[in-house]
């Protein structure tokens, strides 16, 4: 596995960034975000670290899976496994839920009240030793209960739990199995994603300028009738002396030039 990355929901940096689809100032990524958190530290792990809670914290808000008042739906980690090219499966299955994480991959979890929360709480599943999970914990600062179920607890969100809390208080699962190596059949990370726009931005702004140098060349090298800015200079006396009074538009230029250096003037 690589370097795991975590994140807590509660960091100065992004903890009182609004999250909440009423308007409620007391929904913060801070107070509500432990989801898109926990979504962050596996895309940041498998895809990029440049992607951090406030980004996917913003997709459950656009892709309308931030609910009112119960956190993020379950449905936003399938949204969110296909925005960043992330295999993911659904489980309630802790048997399941093992094999992946010895396996390597890394698990959300769906917590109800008791060792990880008081109402309802998402937390990362990162590992496993026996019949301890190791768990990336958004909310550091939990007070977890003294009962030997919960070790490690150093105020920093990585904790051990025993696989019994999770039998008994864990509502679902979604595993995001590490993402193969071939890179030319990965997504673009993010940083890869904003240098690719910024390139067909420009890409776009050569093609218009080529277009538009193109329709000029053209232009230039097209006979044309005599332009108006010619005849009224010149009067239109003048193309009844001329056999074809068809040219190129560097052609009239030129003949223009001639024609005021021979002292030429209108005949009316």
């Amino acid at each position: 596995m690589g370097n795991l990355v975590y994140y807590s929901q509660k960091d100065k940096r992004w903890g009182a960034i609004p999250y909440t689809i009423r308007n409620d100032p007391k929904q913060t990524i801070a107070t509500s975000a432990c989801g898109p958190t926990c979504m962050a530290m596996v895309a940041a792990t498998w895809r990029d670290t440049s992607i951090l809670p406030p980004e996917t914290s913003k997709l459950a808000l656009d892709l309308g899976y931030r609910t009112e008042n119960s956190g993020t739906d379950w449905g936003y980690f399938k949204a969110a496994a296909m925005r960043y090219g992330l295999e993911q499966k659904q489980t309630n299955n802790l048997e399941e839920v093992k094999n992946a994480l010895a396996a390597g991959s890394l698990v959300i979890a769906s917590m109800g009240p008791g060792h990880l929360t008081g109402g309802g709480h998402y937390v990362l599943l990162v590992g496993i030793n026996a019949k301890w999970i190791e768990v990336h914990d958004p909310n550091h600062s939990y007070r977890y209960p003294n009962d030997g179920l919960v070790t490690g607890i150093k105020g920093d969100g990585k904790i051990k739990v025993d696989e019994g809390v999770f039998r008994r208080e864990a509502k679902q699962y979604w595993i995001f199995p590490k993402p193969d190596k071939n890179e030319e059949d990965q997504p673009m990370t993010a940083s890869e994603r904003k240098e690719f726009e910024a390139q067909r931005l420009k890409v776009n702004e050569l093609t218009s300028m080529v277009t538009t140098l193109t329709l000029k060349v053209k232009d230039i090298e097209t006979n044309i009738p005599a332009p108006k800015w010619f005849l009224t200079e010149f009067g239109d006396k003048l193309m009844e002396k001329m056999s074809d009074p068809t040219g190129t538009l560097d052609f009239w230029r030129s003949l223009a030039v001639s024609l005021r250096v021979q002292g030429y003037k209108k005949v009316i």
